[in-house]
């Protein structure tokens, strides 16, 4: 289906653009649907579009689509010369130039790839600080999705149509109210399902004859296929979809507009019990996109409303994204929110001068170094520091916000050399015995396995502690003393006996897990209904806790979690206007790298801090207050 690259008689050459302009891609129509795609760019300034008749004459669409890995093997004819493209780019336009089946018919289009020079680094600094006025005043966004995986397989072009399809059928369904049980069975077995409105289920796979398939796997099958896509990981997507007045969503040849996908999204993430664990079971690779598909709406939903997106959030969620150069991290966000101009587009700085600059502003926006927790770079990758956030790589383990009793002073400062940041810390304990790092990727039955060895671990280290004793500081610390809903967790007085937690065959209750007796506990001893909704709940809780951690004793024979990098005799600390507990390792030369925050139980609330004068502060009994220098 491609024509790949040959030696070209010309290359494209780019003019430069003036303040303000940007490149647009006419695509034209062609009489041989086969053939070269054809097109040209042409110059808008798009500061001056400011009367009804420019902008139609200039009305112009945005495509938000994954590059891909591929080499730039098809080509294009722009300008009457040869433009190197990957396949993924070649088959969109080849699918959005079908309807201009004669050559006097066009679309304008703003493509990243195309419109913009990617090999001059001026540029692209200009035209990054003008992508929300790009997206602003784009006529509509076009996602392209790539659901078969393998661009230009005829023979699997009615997958996205059967996708596109089901989630119409599926957010049909949902705003018509049917109910949570009706949609749960629709995914599993969607050809089970009597005709809904004008459109069964049956209808929905007639076009491929995988009625019988559709039957073994459901639409959940299709629907882990559509949200495992790279798409819904790209961190600039994020951007694209806020920006946009409106977007639709191209499944290959067939389109669905972006709030059906939006509800979809919403829905799944909602009422799947495991998401994760479903996503696995049927064949996915990745986080599920419902996940991101969910916070995009809620981004671009934000946007609309107040004007602007909180910093600090968009920051955490981008490092979890995917980026081929790692300061579109910071980048991609900047156009979003508020005082962005305090921090330069510039592709000259090196990655970790961009990492810097952002800790550097969530400082001064937080006034504090809250920013610490979500650095999680304890091996200074490409020479970013410890303390500054790891571009390179997504969350190792998921940052807990739990918010604890500080000093909320803010004293820390940049040494002159830019790598060095100093502050007052509190050296309170250190690590003195450590289990085995637990993978976040294990399945619900693997993290089951996993408590009865951590238990057996604890109580040993706990040594004479009376029983009941043990059990609460075990799952205090597991659970960093939350339950499902985010609440602290209750207390003897209020139900949980911790003497008999674990005995739960001489309670009465028929619980067959810890995890069971606790939900039964919480709910006062009385099942609910929705009990294994519930269970998982507290199994997810439990998962995030310990995923990619480590539990702990420290010397003052404290129960804890931990990062996984976290080596025996690293010190535990409280840092001035952090809100938890942090890991620190030293070096021979006298400095300290951050590890990681940790969960300490007994000292989360406060404890080893006092009042005094009228202020809170370090509580002498401990330690001394000291300066740590964190590289």
């Amino acid at each position: 289906m491609f024509s790949k690259l040959e030696q070209p008689r010309k290359l494209f050459e780019y003019s430069p653009l003036g303040a303000g302009e940007i490149r647009l891609l006419r695509l034209r129509g062609t009489a041989d649907p086969s053939g070269i795609v054809v097109g040209d760019l042409i110059t808008v300034n798009l500061l001056t579009l400011d009367d009804d008749d420019t902008v139609n004459l200039f009305a112009y669409e945005a495509l938000s689509y994954v590059w891909g890995n591929e080499p730039a093997t098809c080509q294009i004819q722009l300008d009457d010369r040869q433009f190197a493209i990957r396949p993924n780019l070649e088959w969109a336009l080849r699918v959005l130039g079908k309807p201009l089946v004669k050559p006097q018919l066009q679309k304008l289009l703003w493509i990243d790839a195309i419109c913009i020079n990617q090999t001059d680094s001026a540029e692209k600094n200009q035209q990054v600080q003008m992508m929300q006025l790009i997206y602003r005043q784009a006529q509509g966004l076009i996602i392209w999705m790539n659901s078969s995986g393998m661009t230009g397989d005829h023979r699997r072009r009615h997958t996205d149509a059967d996708i596109a399809n089901g989630l119409k059928v599926f957010a049909r369904a949902h705003r018509a109210g049917r109910d949570t049980m009706w949609l749960a069975r629709f995914l599993e077995d969607p050809c089970s399902r009597k005709k809904f409105v004008d459109i069964s289920p049956k209808r929905l796979f007639r076009s491929t004859g995988n009625v019988d398939s559709a039957k073994r796997g459901g639409f959940w099958s299709d629907l882990v296929k559509f949200f495992d896509q790279d798409w819904w990981r790209r961190v600039w997507v994020r951007q694209e979809i806020a920006m946009s007045q409106r977007a639709t969503v191209y499944c290959g040849e067939s389109v669905i507009d972006w709030e059906v996908v939006a509800a979809v999204s919403h829905w799944v993430k909602l009422f799947t019990t495991d998401l994760d664990e479903k996503t696995r079971e049927m064949g996915g690779k990745h986080r599920s996109g419902a996940c991101s598909g969910e916070d995009m709406q809620y981004f671009r939903q934000t946007l609309q409303r107040k004007g602007y997106l909180d910093f600090q959030q968009m920051l955490v969620h981008a490092r979890d994204c995917e980026a081929t150069n790692p300061r579109d991290k910071v980048f991609a966000i900047l156009g979003m929110v508020r005082h962005h101009g305090d921090m330069p587009v510039d592709y000259n700085l090196t990655p970790a001068e961009v990492a810097k600059l952002a800790f550097r502003k969530l400082a001064i926006l937080n006034h504090g170094l809250d920013a610490l927790i979500f650095s999680q770079n304890p091996e200074c990758k490409e020479e970013i520091p410890s303390w500054a956030p790891n571009l390179f790589s997504g969350f190792d383990a998921q940052p807990s916000r739990l918010i604890g009793l500080t000093s909320s002073l803010y004293r820390a400062g940049l040494y002159p050399d830019g790598t060095t940041l100093s502050t007052n810390a509190i050296i309170f304990d250190s690590i003195k015995e450590l289990s085995c790092p637990y993978s976040a990727h294990r399945d619900s039955k693997g993290w089951r396995d996993s408590m009865h060895s951590i238990r057996m671990l604890t109580f040993q280290w706990l040594g004479n502690m009376r029983t009941e004793r043990k059990y609460e500081h075990l799952m205090r610390t597991l659970t960093r003393d939350r339950d499902v809903r985010g609440r602290r967790l209750m207390s003897n007085a209020d139900g949980v006996d911790w003497e008999r937690f674990f005995r739960i065959e001489h309670t009465g209750v028929g619980a067959a897990t810890e995890f069971q007796y606790l939900s039964r506990a919480i709910r006062q001893f009385q099942a609910p209904t929705d009990e294994n909704a519930e269970v998982l709940a507290w199994l997810r809780l439990y998962r995030e806790s310990l995923g990619n951690r480590r539990v702990i004793m420290t010397e003052r024979r404290r129960l804890g979690l931990v990062p996984a990098e976290t080596r025996l005799s690293d010190v535990v600390c409280i840092i001035d206007g952090v809100d938890v507990p942090l890991v620190l390792r030293k070096n021979d030369s006298g400095t300290y790298v951050l590890i990681g925050e940790a969960y300490i139980h007994g000292v989360m609330d406060g404890e080893i801090l006092v009042p005094m004068d009228g202020k809170i502060v370090f509580a002498a009994k401990h330690a001394e207050t000291q300066r740590v220098d964190l590289v």
